[in-house]
């Protein structure tokens, strides 16, 4: 899209050039306003460029002598209405050697979303003024008629729009300097000549850490190419350097030569510098200098910042909102972690409050449980045992001598049975039995079954009641 846009841009303006050369363009010479006033250069640099809220003031001294030659001064106040449009009230004053312009100048610029990063600013200048012949000085030789002059004097009125296609912080502009005009008073009543000046730029915002002290710093290259009436295309590259304690700048155009500048801000609201531009065209080889001061006026909180590096600060908020919204993500996942936790303890507990109350029940029925003893059955019941959990347990045998116990129950084992034992202080032996069992059908039925077929000894049943 940008690659598209300068073309365009070179392919108009190139058309609407042409080449016959004058001593001095009629143009306001703003090719070096790179902040303050910027709105004269491209009506939609008020948005960003003019530092809004604020009042400019911008003169410039053409060769340096103050009291002759062409000069212009431009007063401008800047007031942003709201985050997306500013306006602009200002004076005008511009000597181009023929006539003397003086008058007023109305701007109001707006931008336009058009995607995340992306915005279309429109903006407009009208110019109010009265054209007067110069100083004499000016008005010489034959080939000017100074009668001729006066007839075209009267009160103009000039309307100069401009566009600007923001990406980020790269941007293409198009400015009509002249685009449509018309006299309201004066001997010549003929409409103004329209589009013979159109500027195309380029530029781009670099972003730069330095100290804090500096705050938000920056480099603004800026390339334009500018058709003027009845003189060569021009064509210039602009640098700006900027902190918000002081600039630089430093800049080249074809017709005016190189030119380069320096300014300080004090206390955040006011700033002065100047620059001086030195001629390298033939047509201004033997005079001298010119120079430019800029003074500027910051009104209660700005939002220059804002509005310089308005991506990168977009891009710094979307960064802390995504922290935000990472860290809510976080903390929703704890909390649902801890929820679950809570609800896994909750199971935990009633399964072992399940748990304790059937073993209540189970201790409970075993103790309840009344056992008939049959006739030459072997049998014995105590009320607890230490380390014995209560039920019925199928005795394969008992012990005194350790070794014989240890001997039985390797035995056991190579049968492929899991015996078990406990010792019985009481009487100090030890019992091996096969099972426990829960109720005294279960242990006769294992007992009359020769532990289901898995031993083929004796075996007899022993009972702990439980407490």
């Amino acid at each position: 899209m940008p690659r598209f846009l300068v073309c365009l841009f070179t392919m108009v303006i190139c058309t609407l050039s042409w080449g016959q050369e004058s001593a001095l363009p009629s143009d306001f010479r703003q090719h070096s306003l790179t902040q303050f006033n910027a709105s004269l250069f491209n009506p939609t640099y008020a948005l960003d460029w003019n530092n809004p809220n604020s009042l400019s003031v911008w003169t410039r001294w053409q060769w340096q002598s103050i009291d002759g030659d062409p000069t212009s001064i431009f007063a401008n106040y800047t007031h942003q209405l709201n985050t997306a449009s500013v306006a602009s009230v200002g004076f005008l004053q511009h000597n181009t050697g023929l006539f003397l312009y003086t008058g007023g100048n109305l701007n109001f610029a707006q931008t336009f979303e058009l995607d995340e990063g992306v915005s279309l600013m429109a903006g407009l200048n009208t110019f109010a003024f009265q054209q007067t012949v110069a100083d004499e000085q000016f008005v010489q030789g034959d080939e000017v008629d100074p009668v001729a002059l006066e007839d075209l004097e009267g009160f103009k009125v000039r309307f100069s729009p401009g566009l600007r296609l923001s990406v980020n912080q790269f941007s293409v502009g198009l400015a009509f300097e002249n685009a449509i005009g018309f006299n309201v008073s004066g001997n010549n009543r003929e409409s103004i000549e329209s589009f013979q000046s159109v500027t195309g730029t380029l530029s781009n915002d670099f972003p730069l850490m330095l100290s804090q002290s500096l705050g938000s710093s920056y480099v603004r290259p800026v390339l334009y190419l500018k058709s003027v009436p009845n003189g060569d295309t021009q064509f210039g590259l602009n640098g700006l350097f900027s902190t918000s304690k002081f600039w630089v700048q430093g800049g080249y155009n074809s017709f005016y030569g190189p030119s380069g500048g320096l300014g300080i801000t004090i206390s955040n609201a006011f700033s002065v510098g100047g620059l001086m531009e030195f001629g390298t065209d033939s047509a201004l080889s033997e005079e001298d200098a010119t120079i430019e001061i800029i003074a500027s006026y910051h009104f209660g909180k700005t939002k220059s910042k804002e509005k310089v590096l308005p991506e990168l600060n977009r891009r710094e908020e979307e960064i802390e909102q995504q922290r935000r919204e990472q860290e809510q993500r976080e903390l929703e996942a704890r909390r649902q972690l801890q929820r679950e936790r809570d609800s896994l303890a909750e199971v935990q507990r009633i399964n072992e409050q399940l748990e304790l109350q059937r073993v209540k029940d189970s201790i409970a029925s075993l103790q309840n449980q009344k056992v008939a003893v049959l006739p030459n059955e072997r049998y014995e019941e105590v009320e607890s045992e230490d380390g014995l959990e209560p039920g019925f347990y199928l005795i394969a045998n008992v012990y005194g001598t350790k070794k014989y116990f240890n001997n039985f129950m390797k035995t056991l084992r190579e049968k492929g049975l899991e015996p078990k034992s406990f010792y019985r202080s009481f009487n100090k032996y030890n019992y091996v039995y096969l099972e426990r069992y829960n109720t005294m059908e279960e242990a006769r039925k294992a007992r009359d079954s020769k532990f289901f077929g898995k031993y083929e000894d004796k075996t007899w049943i022993f009972r702990v009641k439980g407490n």
